[in-house]
């Protein structure tokens, strides 16, 4: 399996989908959701990216994605058996994809709902990863105000993923991430990875809007938190059968 890290020397060529041998790099994908009844099938149910995380990786998106990817019966963070799968693929070659395995915070007791407990749906990869696509790695300390972070993701109906940098500038009451970004419609783009310059992870693309009194775009991309808390016990709970 070949794995494709940022570094700061990379990171400008790799956020523009290029390698050094100018080999086609994903940097963020489109989660493609099609279930046993076809009507419901939505090629570009939001944008997500890969993750490792103690030597294992993973496939994430947004949980609210699950607004745009689910059945008329889904009214929790569950199936219900009705998945026939959930891809996550390059936009520039279709061909190149990664099938996610379990829903590892599946809960048919949490409502679907805005906003989500924790902006984050994580699966397990059950294939070998193809080669040229991004895995990254999280930032283990916490950002500083002011300090510059990017967002990837692709809006609808767009062929050409979006790098957009941002300023940090502070938490949320539920100590997610405040961005001030450009004014944009950025629609498509939840579940992309949100990065600080060295290409480490810092967040996911989550919610935002636009602050007319302030007269700024506002972004609120899920924290680690969430993750790192999920991920934890569900090794822990493995490890204990």
């Amino acid at each position: 399996m070949k794995k494709t890290y940022h570094t700061p020397i990379l990171l400008l060529l790799l956020l523009l989908n290029f390698s050094k041998s100018n080999a086609q790099v994903d940097s963020v994908l489109v989660s493609n959701v099609e279930f046993n009844n076809a009507k419901y099938n939505n090629p570009h149910a939001g944008s997500g990216f890969l993750l490792e995380y103690k030597n294992k990786i993973y496939a994430i998106t947004a949980k609210h994605v699950l607004f745009f990817a689910k059945t008329d019966s889904m009214k929790t963070v569950s199936f219900n058996g009705d998945l026939k799968f959930w891809e996550f693929n390059s936009k520039v070659l279709p061909n190149k994809k990664i099938i996610a395995g379990k829903l590892i915070n599946e809960n048919s007791n949490e409502l679907i709902e805005m906003p989500p407990k924790g902006d984050w749906l994580i699966f397990e990869t059950n294939k070998n990863i193809p080669k040229n696509v991004a895995i990254y790695q999280l930032r283990e300390d916490p950002l500083k105000l002011g300090e510059e972070v990017y967002f990837l993701g692709y809006p609808y109906k767009s062929k050409k993923s979006i790098n957009i940098k941002g300023t940090y500038i502070g938490l949320t009451k539920d100590n997610n991430l405040r961005l001030n970004v450009p004014k944009g419609t950025y629609n498509g783009c939840s579940g992309g990875p949100v990065l600080d310059k060295q290409g480490k992870l810092v967040g996911l693309v989550s919610m935002g809007y636009f602050n007319e009194k302030e007269n700024k775009m506002i972004f609120e991309p899920a924290s680690l938190g969430y993750f790192i808390k999920t991920i934890e016990s569900y090794i822990d709970t493995k490890h204990k059968l």
